[in-house]
């Protein structure tokens, strides 16, 4: 116990016989000073992963509404729909083929 309050105070350090001991418990300093910054490091990479996936899952969903909607908007009813506000409405004629004859005039079929 004595020793190490010797150790905390200082007084280890001044000792001649312990002064080969520096360049020692400098270098264990500055490993112990990296490793906490590599570790606080790696915990604002986790955070910042976290707050990424969570962006992706939200951006997931903005995306699978959206297309639901678009797909919701192109129905053959809603189209209809929307076009009918305008005076437009659809054909009950069905549609048929134009042909091109051989001098480059289009004729029915």
């Amino acid at each position: 116990m004595n020793s190490l309050f010797t150790v905390l105070k200082g007084e280890f350090l001044s000792n001649k016989k312990n002064q080969k001991y520096v360049p020692y418990l400098l270098s264990l300093v500055l490993l112990i000073l990296v490793n906490i910054n590599i570790s606080f490091r790696a915990e604002k990479l986790l955070k910042n992963e976290i707050k990424l996936e969570q962006q992706v899952a939200d951006l997931r969903l903005i995306y699978i509404t959206t297309k639901s909607d678009l797909m919701r908007m192109y129905r053959r009813s809603t189209v209809e729909e929307l076009v009918k506000a305008r005076g437009l409405k659809t054909s009950t004629n069905p549609p048929y083929i134009l042909e091109k004859n051989e001098s480059g005039q289009e004729k029915d079929k």
